[in-house]
């Protein structure tokens, strides 16, 4: 078996001479691979690779050179990519995002936090190794999903509840940046909160058109509106796409639950995934997304109205028929000392909860960034609580990336080093 290959790319040979001497101790022990010049790279990758790792210097660090990296990882998905930059990139997060980095190092570093990246990021890489031949080993691919991705339309998972503020948005914001950062593919979130939709004020969004606008188009058959939903649509630096909630509240009376439904429809042929966020009521609207939904996810918060109300409103689901095997629970905003205990909670809904997420100063951070909070902030609590919950949307071996993910940081990135 060979020993692992690192490519460092970057202006100058220090970078490499660093990442040698720290790896110098690993074992297997790295082969470290120096390329200072961007326009040779190719040749590099080509002639010396296949390389495990691939480690981006400051140089790189910004938009044109991010972007670069970009499509070097979409050429070879198997090379996991860290970026060692001495200062947050000249770039929007989404930028950085869709690298597929899968680590961040702020320079200088210590020679502990070289290894432990490295270690890292070639232990994800032998997750995804191609045999020579260019096909992945059979031990990957036939790995199975705990929920298949189709090669037809795309998966809905509408976000509910019972009463206001149980945080939907929130939710429905984080899954989806959840799905782009794991899966790579197009995420769209739908906000069916007609009247008082939220979604593009927590993401800081200024969209040109609405779900209103949309539906109406002079042609707004159903083949029209599919090939044309994606203009009315607006796009987060996450890479997260939005169809937002009509602009004025008269507006929702005009929209009917078909429409609802042509509208699910015909984004759901354009992405992969597709997350509605509802309002906290059981209209005619909200029905018409539950038809299209693959999984629901139903909200409430501790508090006793919270809790009752979805109680009552998960007896009017299974009263409409709707499979419990397709319905999820989320308990937010969780506290202790509020004169309700979690376990008294948990135990009044035996199908138990997929998430139990704590209140977080983190979340009204990431509101005013207009970031989800899990992009804002990947290893606070909340954040890990929230991917952990969520990792059976994944196939088995991206749950593993996850799982790394999810490690508590050993430093602080880009923040202001003490002196």
């Amino acid at each position: 078996m060979r020993n692992p290959k690192v490519l460092v790319l970057d202006r100058g040979e220090e970078l490499a001479t660093q990442f040698s001497a720290a790896s110098a101790e690993m074992r297997p022990q790295p082969e470290i691979v120096s390329c200072t010049r961007m326009g040779s790279v190719a040749d590099v990758l080509e002639e010396e690779g296949p390389f495990d790792v691939m480690v981006a210097g400051p140089s790189l660090g910004t938009r044109s050179g991010l972007q670069r990296l970009r499509l070097i990882r979409e050429e070879l998905p198997a090379m996991r990519l860290v970026l060692a930059f001495s200062r947050r990139p000249d770039a929007g997060l989404r930028d950085i995002v869709r690298t597929g980095a899968v680590d961040l190092l702020q320079l200088p570093v210590e020679e502990r936090d070289i290894t432990d990246a490295l270690e890292r990021a070639i232990s994800l890489a032998a997750y995804d190794v191609p045999t020579p031949n260019g096909i992945v080993p059979a031990t990957v691919t036939e790995t199975a999903a705990t929920v298949p991705v189709s090669s037809g339309p795309g998966r809905v998972f509408t976000i509910s509840s019972a009463t206001g503020g149980c945080g939907k948005t929130f939710f429905a914001t984080n899954i989806a940046y959840f799905l782009v950062r794991y899966t790579g593919k197009r995420v769209c979130v739908v906000d069916l909160d007609l009247q008082f939709g939220e979604v593009v004020t927590a993401l800081r969004l200024r969209p040109k058109y609405t779900i209103f606008d949309a539906l109406q188009r002079e042609d707004a058959d159903e083949d029209d509106l599919r090939m044309h939903i994606e203009e009315y649509t607006v796009s987060h630096e996450t890479g997260i796409s939005v169809l937002a909630a009509p602009r004025e509240p008269s507006e929702a009376d005009r929209i009917s639950p078909p429409d609802i439904t042509r509208i699910v429809e015909s984004v759901r042929k354009n992405f992969d995934y597709v997350i509605v966020d509802t309002p906290p009521q059981l209209n005619e609207s909200v029905l018409a997304a539950f038809d299209l939904s693959d999984q629901l996810y139903v909200m409430a918060t501790l508090d006793l109205p919270s809790v009752r109300n979805m109680s009552v409103f998960l007896g009017t689901l299974d009263r409409l028929k709707i499979s419990s095997e397709n319905v999820k629970l989320i308990l937010n905003k969780a506290e202790s000392d509020v004169g309700i205990d979690i376990d008294q909670v948990t135990k009044l809904f035996p199908q138990g909860f997929e998430s139990v997420l704590p209140y977080a100063k983190e979340v009204s951070r990431s509101i005013n960034l207009g970031m989800p909070v899990m992009a804002a902030s990947p290893q606070a609590e909340i954040s890990r609580l929230m991917a952990a919950g969520l990792r059976y949307l994944l196939p088995a071996d991206q749950q593993f990336q996850v799982e790394e993910a999810m490690k508590p940081a050993k430093r602080n990135l880009f923040a202001r080093r003490k002196k």
